[in-house]
């Protein structure tokens, strides 16, 4: 699990290197910080991929009989989410790309949990306290904003969802993902964001990668 870990987080910082390179040949004043975060939070979550790592965290699914308990899906069958396992002591106005509030797990055909995507949460009167009449941000983008009631019966919050760990064809912050589905014996599952071909059986280091990869993880030394 270990080394797995260090390859994949190896070929997400080539994806991340890649993309600020063709990102600096259009414009001199690209964003690097944004990608650097991302490549950040990829650290920080990849032990995260074993639900047991993640439960030894504080990360946990909510009790059982209130709506986030259950696998969500979109009203309006665009996709789905999946299962949020909360660590509420990261529910602080502090926010982190290292310590996401919610990980968001999507079932295979054998009903197995697979670590999909990040979601950042602030409660919006908390927010508005600390931070006033703005809105909170994180990689570049602006959270979504969810009054209530909603279909969480939650207070209103604000939140964004990072797809790292799964290919989203609706885009990285998209908060549904179309590749996603509550039911165990649906079709394949894409691979991680920057390998949108990947399958879920499959290798996310492509043998095009391989070898450029296997040198930046050394060059790491992680």
């Amino acid at each position: 699990m270990e080394h797995r870990t260090r390859r994949v987080v190896a070929a997400l910082f080539a994806a991340l290197v890649i993309s600020s390179a063709t990102a600096a040949v259009a414009s001199a004043h690209a964003p690097s910080g944004d990608r650097l975060d991302l490549l950040r939070a990829a650290i920080a979550t990849a032990r995260f991929h074993s639900t047991a790592q993640a439960t030894s965290a504080g990360y946990g699914p909510f009790p059982a009989g209130v709506p986030l308990h259950e696998c969500i899906s979109s009203l309006d069958n665009t996709g789905a989410m999946g299962f949020h396992w909360l660590n509420a002591a990261n529910l602080t106005t502090n926010l982190d790309p290292t310590k996401p509030q919610v990980l968001v797990y999507a079932p295979d055909r054998r009903g197995n949990l697979h670590l999909v995507a990040l979601e950042y949460v602030v409660f919006q009167s908390d927010w508005k306290a600390a931070h006033g009449d703005t809105t909170p941000m994180l990689f570049g983008q602006m959270f979504m904003a969810t009054g209530e009631p909603n279909r969480y019966q939650i207070p209103a919050f604000y939140s964004l969802h990072v797809w790292l760990w799964r290919y989203n064809p609706s885009g990285l912050y998209a908060p549904f993902n179309p590749d996603v589905s509550c039911d165990p014996g649906s079709g394949g599952h894409a691979g991680p964001w920057w390998d949108g071909r990947a399958d879920v059986d499959r290798d996310p280091l492509a043998a095009s990668r391989a070898q450029f990869v296997c040198t930046m993880g050394s060059s790491m030394q992680m």
